[in-house]
């Protein structure tokens, strides 16, 4: 019995785009168009990941690309949903029921069903060295930096630029990392304050 499921780990590893070393997708999963996914090395999903590439959806079809970079780890419940690039560095560390997407629903014409209309796609990158909070939703079109935090429960709606804190729905810059002090800058409605 163990040599089988070994041999079905390794077979499974050959089905994705790329399947790093030491890498591992805890069950129950929902994984579908594995060929378009490519897994660093050393990456983790727990259980309840539900990981996406659609290449075709009623007329539309479209270029689906998942990459994750080496020694990420994702907490339960992960949703991650690609029609286009969606790149995730490496080094990150991503809480509990995260989801991003780089695709959204269109909603122009009101007499179709919402299930029959277009979908509208746009990349997603997320940087290195990120932390990300639970719950955080990140949206079509957005650039997370490298060495971002983003605190619970943030929607990110628009670029969140390197060496940053952002929080909020939606999630706005709160803090600045200065290299010519070594601090972190609070930046508030006021100006910047340091702290």
């Amino acid at each position: 019995m163990m040599k089988i499921k070994k041999a079905l780990s390794i077979f499974n590893r050959f089905i994705y785009g790329h399947f790093g070393f030491k890498s591992l997708i805890y069950k129950p999963m929902l994984v579908s168009g594995k060929r378009y996914i490519f897994i660093g090395k050393n990456v983790l999903f727990r259980n309840g990941a539900r990981i996406e590439c659609i290449n075709q959806r009623n007329t539309q079809v479209f270029s689906p690309k998942i990459s994750i970079g080496d020694n990420t780890s994702f907490e339960q419940f992960a949703h991650i949903i690609s029609t286009t690039d969606l790149i995730i560095g490496s080094n990150n560390l991503i809480s509990a029921r995260f989801f991003v997407s780089t695709c959204s629903h269109t909603y122009s014409f009101v007499n179709i069903p919402i299930t029959s209309q277009k979908l509208e796609s746009k990349p997603v990158k997320i940087g290195n060295n990120c932390f990300i909070g639970m719950d955080v939703k990140v949206f079509p079109g957005v650039t997370i930096g490298d060495n971002v935090i983003i605190g619970a429960n943030s929607i990110v709606t628009q670029d969140i630029p390197s060496f940053s804190v952002a929080v909020g729905s939606p999630a706005k810059v709160i803090k600045m990392y200065d290299f010519n002090t070594n601090r972190w800058i609070r930046i508030d409605k006021k100006g910047i304050d340091e702290i």
